[in-house]
């Protein structure tokens, strides 16, 4: 049509380089772009860049969205002091794009190696912590608190609650800070913050953050962030006890344009239904839980399935197979540095030597936890339940009830 053209005018102050950017931009790049398409295909790869390197400059987000895997390099492979180090004193790794990767690279690594997730989040605190003028400072506390945010994630995953708790602190003082009302940050942190007070057990405030996140999500057309947050409310009920309401909600999740996380809603049903004695209906699920996690897990996420595995093998009376998914996950958690995780397996172990008198190997597990907890931040309460456990050991008067009850309340006094 004639009155999509520019005008002569517009034309003549475009040549002659007077155009307003907001009329280049608001008029004269989408004609352009609808009769080329390959610039439109080009101009598709600067938004994506955009979303990637979260920056609103086109020059930011293609520029050093494209350099940061190459900054990286730089620091790959070399000691972990070395690389705070260089990023503490080299300016030219002082990139807007260079701390997205690393943040990236954090939440990624969470689902497979926490240890390595606080690493990534570290180093990207410390790059945010060095960016300067070329940036708008607004934008700047906005990324200081998406990294501290994302360390106290990973801290959390890592079973460091307390050491989470004052991460998420320093990102809500950095947001505080910023006038962008960048909605999409505060969903994003409201999110991460919910897990964290899930783990604490600190249902009410879990469950106003998941909700604020939610509302934020639709606000802003986030189809997957909603979803997300979704999955985040139903394992605030389970982990609250409201088991019926989690497997309600999850059930009602259908598969959508986001298979990795249709995957974890179908394995968080499968959990609940093993929670709630629902053995046989949870034996039913995992035969596609199975399929979705071939191709959408993470390596920890197989790690957590073969658990629930076990978990459902030990309630169906089949004790041989539970017995032996149990020492695997064990050995799993160990591995990535997860001792709380491996100490709270090691108790499904200890109820099933429970249930066959197996006295020895009780004595044995009890040895074994308790350096776990010792070196970690862990309630006094949860040592003496311990001591009470390892005492009964001793005695030889340890009962399913005994240790039922100890893992119940390890779980729901986990502390980092």
């Amino acid at each position: 049509m004639e009155e999509s053209h520019p005008s002569v005018e517009e034309l003549a102050l475009l040549l002659s380089g007077g155009l307003e950017h907001e009329k280049l931009v608001g008029g004269i790049v989408p004609h352009l772009l609808e009769r080329c398409p390959k610039c439109r295909e080009r101009y598709e790869e600067i938004l994506r860049l955009q979303e990637e390197v979260g920056h609103w400059s086109e020059e930011v987000a293609v520029f050093e969205g494209r350099e940061a895997p190459e900054l990286w390099r730089r620091l790959e492979g070399r000691p972990y002091e070395e690389q705070l180090r260089l990023i503490e004193e080299e300016e030219s790794l002082h990139s807007w794009g260079l701390c997205q990767l690393l943040l990236k690279k954090s939440i990624e690594a969470a689902f497979e190696n926490p240890a390595l997730a606080v690493s990534f989040a570290n180093l990207a605190v410390r790059a945010a912590a060095h960016l300067g003028e070329a940036y708008d400072p607004n934008w700047v506390f906005d990324l200081r608190a998406r990294s501290w945010a994302y360390l106290g994630n990973a801290r959390r995953v890592l079973g460091e609650l307390r050491a989470s708790d004052d991460a998420f602190r320093r990102a809500e003082s950095w947001l505080l800070q910023s006038s962008t009302g960048n909605t999409k940050l505060v969903a994003e942190l409201s999110d991460l913050k919910a897990s964290l007070r899930r783990d604490q057990r600190r249902w009410d405030e879990a469950l106003e953050l998941v909700k604020r996140a939610q509302h934020l999500y639709q606000e802003n057309n986030d189809a997957r962030g909603v979803l997300k947050s979704i999955l985040a409310e139903a394992k605030i009920l389970d982990e609250k006890g409201d088991l019926n309401q989690a497997i309600e909600l999850l059930s009602h999740i259908e598969s959508t344009s986001e298979p990795r996380l249709f995957a974890y809603a179908r394995f968080n049903l499968l959990g609940c239904l093993t929670l709630a004695g629902r053995h046989k209906e949870a034996e039913q699920l995992l035969p596609e839980v199975r399929d979705l996690f071939r191709e959408h897990a993470q390596p920890l996420d197989l790690v957590r399935l073969r658990w629930a595995e076990g978990s459902i093998a030990f309630g169906l009376g089949r004790l041989g197979p539970a017995e032996a998914a149990f020492h695997e996950v064990k050995r799993e958690f160990l591995e990535r540095q997860m001792g709380y995780d491996a100490a709270l397996v090691s108790l499904d172990l200890g109820l099933l030597y429970a249930q066959e008198r197996r006295a020895q190997e009780l004595k044995r597990l009890a040895l074994e936890l308790m350096p776990v907890f010792e070196s970690r931040e862990v309630h006094r309460e949860a040592v003496a339940a311990l001591l009470m456990f390892q005492h009964a050991c001793d005695e030889g008067g340890v009962t399913v009830q005994l240790v039922r009850h100890l893992a119940a309340f390890l779980r729901r006094e986990r502390r980092g």
